[in-house]
Parts: C-alpha cells; structure tokens; sequence
C-alpha cells in the first residue's frame, strides 16, 4: 500500500492512458465480427474507391506540401531578399484556414462566372466556362496549399539548425548551390522532412469536409456515411480498423526511413554563415515563389470569405449566431480544459516514475493520428453499451428508462475530443515540464512538499506559458473538427463547423462564410503566438 501511495501520480497517469486508449483497442474487437449484408456490399462496391482516392490524395498531397514547404523553407532562410522578414511568418497563416474552407472558396471561384475563370479567360484569350474542381485534382489542391506550412515549419527549423560547415565545404568542393540542397541540404533535413509530411498525410486521411463537399469517396465519408446514413456500426467499424491499420503502417514506415538519421550540428557556425544577397532580379523570383502560396492558401480565401459575408450580413441572425459562437466556445473550452487536466496529470505521473507510466503514457498520446470518424466509432461503442446497461438497471429496479445519457449527451463528443487531441495538450506539458529540472522537485520534496504541492506550487507555475498554448491549440482543433462532432452530437447542438459546412452543402456559401470567419479568427492567436517565435 505505501508503495501505491508513493507511485499514486504514476498510477494515476496509467489509469488516465487507458481511458484514453481503451476506444482504440476497442475498434479492433471488429477484426473478430463477421460481415453482415451491408458490410459486404460495401465491400463489393465501394471499398475499392475508398482505398484508391484516399491513396491517391495521401501520395500527391504528401509529394506537393513536400516540394511547395521545402523550397520556401529553403528560400527564407538561405537568401536575402525583399519582405523576407515579413514572408517567412506569413508562409505558416494557410494553417488558420480550414481546408473544408478552401473547398468552398476555390470551388466558386472556378465555377461557371467564377472570378478565377473569367480572369483566365482574359489571360487565355478564350472562353473557359468552368474548371471541374469538384474532382480528386481540386481536393489535392486544397490540401497542398493548407497543409504544407506543416512540413514549412520543420524544414525551416531543419535548415537553420543545420550546420554552416557543411554548407561551406559542400561549395569549396565545387557544388553549386542547387548541388548544395539536395546533395546536403535534404539529407540532412531528412527526419524532420518526413515527420512533415507524415503529419500532412494524417490531416490528408482524416479530412471528411473537403471530401464530402468536393464528392470524393474516401475512408472518413465512408465511415460517417456507414454510420450516419446507415446506421451500421458493424461497417463503419470495419473501416475504421482498415484506417487505423494504414495509419500505424504509415507511422512505421516513417520510423524505419528516419532509421538512425541523427545529425550533430553546431548551430553556433550557422550564426556566422554568409547568406546570400540576391539580385534585383532573384529577389523578385524568390519573392513571387514565396508569396504564391501565401495568396492562394490565406490571402485570397480570406478576401473571399469577407467579400461574401459583407453581401449576406443582413441574413444573419444574430441571436441564433450567437448562440452558435455560445455552443462551439462553450464546447471548445470544456473540452480544453479536460485534455489539459489529463495531459498534466500524465506527463506528472511520468515525470515522477518513468517506468510505470511512460509506456501507457506514449500510446495515450497516439490519439492525433486517429482521425476523427475513428475517435468517434471507438467512443461510440463503449458508451452505448453503457447507456443499455444503465438504462436495463433503471428499468430493472425503478421501471424507468433515463434515455441515452452518455451517447445523447455533451459527454460522448468530449471523449472523442479527448481522445483525438489529449496529444497536443501533452506536447505542450511535457516541452514545457521537460525545462523544469528536477533538482527543483527533490528540493521541494526535502522541504516537506507533497507531489501535488509540488505539481501546483512548482511544474505548473514555471510551466504555465506551455499549459497556456496546449489550451489555445486544443480550444482552436476542436473549433475546426468536422466528422467527430457530425457523427457524435447531441440533437440541437450546432458547431459553427457543423453549420459552416451544412450551408455549404446547401450552396449557401454567404451564409457559411460568417462562422467559418469566426473559426480563422480564432485559428490566427495561436499562429500569430507561433510567429513571434520565428520573427
């Protein structure tokens, strides 16, 4: 018992994990059920389509944000040139945009009278009527011009870390500098290229707005359809293992072509290495490649949307909007605070005995790369079990049936959440607890402080800034997720991603552009945070 009492952070930390885990393991017991009528006639018919598009979409998009992210990376930070300053923060702003927004923007500017098509026409000197944008093509699109400040991002802080040395041997030994960047540069920059592209496959496979609106057949539509329109979870089940199977294939592919690339760089020669002033005519080069997907990923969306709800401004209700901001900020911040209480309590349990909760604590945080159809399938299972169980007792003893109190309720929608996002609350603790050394803890611990005392006087006071940014990045994901809160929400409850997308559906895109400007508004504090640090 005393040796409970020592480990109880611990212990606790596993208990949280497993709650975490368990609808995870959960989708797995489906390996085990046999296919009834409906899954085999999905089987029959559209499996095939599922697998293909949803294969399709993660190759090209993960090639395209590879090529778009590492050439900008390696523009701003190799070259001077005009607005370099000002480019390299603006390049990560496509993040604050959904990409089911970008469906809707794009797909009306390149339909018929369109803006784009009558601006191509005139540059074209000939007529175009529509470009088909509701086609695989237009979804890799979106994608790529969304998702690539994720490997941006990472390639940026690759190259910068990357040793001047290398660089400069690489051009006294006569490579030119296109020879420098792929021969050097990239290898280098290896492991955290691919981790950027992994995360762009992720996103890729979970999307269900910009598949659903753009009439794309993938794994996500096939598992809210196998549910929602349905309404058979034995199917949707079986899709999501198919997912989940493709996703840890994925995720073990990247760790076997990361294999040992570590690198030992000394960042302080960086400091010194000449970066090259280009030309007036390279610097316009750089300056164009650089701000085309600033334009087409932030820019000209955000002009769009704004144009659009300036004209159907008198349509809105404003009762009935607030209450949506009401419910979607009610149900973000509950459900921020909720990740962030378990990720402090397991990143504190693993910071007090790493043996114990270390392995559950890893597989808690592997929620991101569920998507969100597959949280909700998982939690789905287990609280409607309950809900009969509940209800049988009830009805057993009181003659009384309380309904469906878990899967009809806030609560089912707040699991999901907590299983798909519990992981960057924890990114957030653990970067932040992982500065605090721990001689500060044994210091404590010798004064007489308890663990919790030394949890709430010391690891979350000095950490308060990354507890802080772990609510705001949880708070923003949730505002922006589509197939969990379409399939678990509770009758009456509207998220201003839900409506935003149901008018679109509807072709009442002026009427989806003003929650979906809600949502970007918000989306931009944590990217704004983020720029501070790359200014």
């Amino acid at each position: 018992m005393d040796i409970f009492f020592k480990n109880s952070w611990a212990y606790a930390s596993v208990i949280l994990s497993l709650i975490v885990i368990l609808p995870i393991l959960i989708i797995f017991f489906f390996l085990f059920y046999s296919g009834n009528d409906t899954w085999m006639h999905l089987k029959e018919t559209v499996l095939a389509s599922y697998a293909i598009n949803s294969f399709i979409l993660l190759i090209f998009s993960g090639i395209g944000t590879l090529l778009l992210g590492t050439v900008t990376a390696w523009i701003v930070v190799m070259y001077i040139f005009p607005l370099k300053k000002y480019l390299e923060w603006l390049l990560v702003l496509p993040l604050a945009i959904p990409s089911y927004a970008l469906a809707y923007v794009y797909s009306d500017l390149l339909d018929y009278g369109g803006f784009l098509t009558i601006l191509f026409s005139l540059i074209m000197f000939t007529e175009i009527n529509t470009i088909n944008f509701y086609s695989i093509y237009g979804a890799i699109f979106v994608f790529i011009f969304s998702l690539y400040p994720y490997v941006y991002l990472l390639a940026r802080q690759a190259f910068i870390a990357q040793s001047g040395t290398y660089i400069e041997v690489a051009k006294v030994s006569g490579l030119n500098i296109f020879s420098v960047f792929y021969k050097v540069a990239i290898p280098l920059a290896r492991p955290a290229l691919i981790g950027g592209v992994i995360l762009v496959i992720m996103e890729t496979l979970a999307d269900f707005g910009v598949a659903d609106y753009l009439g794309i057949e993938t794994f996500t539509k096939g598992i809210y359809k196998a549910w929602f329109n349905l309404g058979d979870i034995v199917s949707a089940g079986k899709l999501s293992i198919i997912l989940l199977i493709t996703i840890s294939l994925i995720i073990s592919l990247e760790k076997i072509m990361r294999g040992k690339s570590e690198f030992t760089n000394d960042t302080r020669i960086f400091r010194n290495f000449k970066f090259k002033k280009l030309n007036k005519f390279l610097g316009i080069i750089a300056l164009i490649i650089c701000s085309i997907p600033i334009f087409i990923g932030f820019i000209i969306p955000f002009i769009t949307l704004v144009n659009w709800s300036l004209n159907s401004i008198d349509n809105v209700n404003i009762y009935n909007f607030l209450n949506l901001v009401l419910s979607s900020f009610t149900l973000a911040f509950i459900a921020s605070i909720i990740c962030i209480v378990f990720a402090i309590i397991i990143v504190y349990g693993v910071r007090t005995n790493e043996k114990i909760a270390s392995p559950f604590a890893r597989l808690a945080s592997l929620g991101y790369s569920i998507p969100g159809a597959v949280a909700a399938v998982g939690v789905l299972i287990p609280l409607a079990w309950l809900d009969n169980f509940i209800n049988g007792i009830s009805l057993m003893y009181f003659n009384t049936s309380l309904g469906l109190i878990l899967t009809g309720s806030w609560f089912a929608l707040l699991f999901a959440y907590l299983v798909r996002f519990l992981a960057l609350s924890m990114n957030s603790v653990e970067s932040s607890f992982i500065k605090i050394p721990k001689s500060l803890d044994y210091v404590a611990k010798v004064l007489g402080s308890s663990d919790s005392k030394i949890l709430t006087k010391v690891n979350a006071r000095i950490g308060f800034g990354g507890i802080s940014l772990g609510l705001l990045i949880v708070f923003v994901d949730v505002l922006k997720e589509l197939p969990a809160t379409m399939i678990l929400r509770p009758f009456g409850l509207n998220t201003l991603a839900v409506k935003a997308h149901e008018y679109a559906i509807d072709e009442r895109l002026g009427d989806a552009s003003i929650p979906l400007l809600a949502i970007i508004v918000v989306c931009l504090l944590p990217l704004f945070i983020l720029a501070k640090g790359i200014k």
